[in-house]
């Protein structure tokens, strides 16, 4: 979601509750460009970062050794962009308003294709790839997930539970999402909120939820090269660190970066910045080496 900061002075107070007990080991995060509100980010193959934001239809295109950005693809017919996720070989599902986008970069340039509009949709949020040609949908207004299909656009609910309920004014509900080894993982921002659930082959629930803190914002999140979960957590103005094999109910995530008002992260995919995690923040995106 976009930085919170902003919006404080609509929100109610019992959201700025105090934040689940860190084990810190903040390391400083390095300014890679200024892009003002990157809501989320993935990171291709050729080492390129790409980049949305909620108020633009610009998909960007951040070079983090030139440390330049620029425009990769206009996604027409959108007015902002959000979730993101490579579900082939340089081919990205790009969430912008109602609408799935196809966003191909293996042809000469570029194209984003609009796949289906999801009519009923209320806030459109997070995105996880679920295989090769599904990807889940988290719609923060309405508290569920989709599964949608990015060849036949075809869609429905997938999940549904009171921890992805939206509460506060704005309202908002489920905000980061990811899928890894039959488990989808995901915040619930106002709620300070990280959970996890147990789903099939399709993304249908095969167990219950377990919630594995209740005071601490979450944002998006993103897996590292080590198998665990890093979290942004939004106006906390850090990143924290989740062993997937050791998560439970009431544990202690591990502060690993220190980043202003961040919103979600993803890792390098060369040798040379395998351990580097690329954070976006209310004022662009940033590095920090996490090992």
């Amino acid at each position: 979601m976009v930085q919170i900061s902003s919006l404080w002075g609509v929100l109610p107070l019992a959201l700025s509750v105090s934040a689940a007990t860190l084990q810190n080991r903040q390391a400083a995060a390095a300014q890679v460009v200024k892009l003002a509100s990157t809501e989320n980010l993935a990171v291709r193959s050729n080492g390129q970062i790409l980049a949305t934001n909620m108020n633009s239809a610009n998909l960007y295109a951040v070079d983090p050794v030139a440390k330049t950005s620029s425009t990769a693809v206009v996604v027409t017919g959108a007015s902002g962009l959000s979730g993101i996720g490579e579900y082939l070989p340089d081919i990205f599902a790009v969430i912008g308003g109602k609408g799935i986008y196809k966003v191909d970069f293996t042809g000469a340039k570029p194209t984003a294709t609009l796949v289906k509009t999801i009519t009923e949709g209320s806030n459109l949020n997070g995105l996880a790839v679920l295989n090769n040609d599904t990807v889940l949908v988290a719609d923060a207004g309405k508290g569920n997930v989709y599964r949608f299909s990015m060849t036949t656009g075809t869609y429905s609910e997938a999940l549904k539970d009171a921890t992805m309920a939206p509460s506060g004014s704005i309202p908002f509900g489920i905000d980061g999402i990811k899928y890894r080894d039959g488990v989808v993982w995901y915040t619930n921002i106002f709620k300070n909120s990280f959970h996890k659930i147990p789903v099939d082959a399709t993304g249908k629930a095969t167990g219950s939820v377990v919630t594995l803190w209740s005071n601490l914002m979450g944002d998006d999140l993103c897996f590292g090269p080590n198998g665990k979960i890093y979290v942004a957590t939004n106006s906390k103005n850090s990143v924290v660190e989740v062993d997937p094999v050791t998560a439970a109910a009431g544990m202690s995530p591990k502060a690993v970066a220190s980043v202003t008002g961040s919103t979600s992260c993803g890792f390098g995919r060369g040798e040379k910045d395998k351990d580097v995690m690329y954070v976006g923040a209310g004022a662009g995106v940033y590095s920090v080496t996490v090992k």
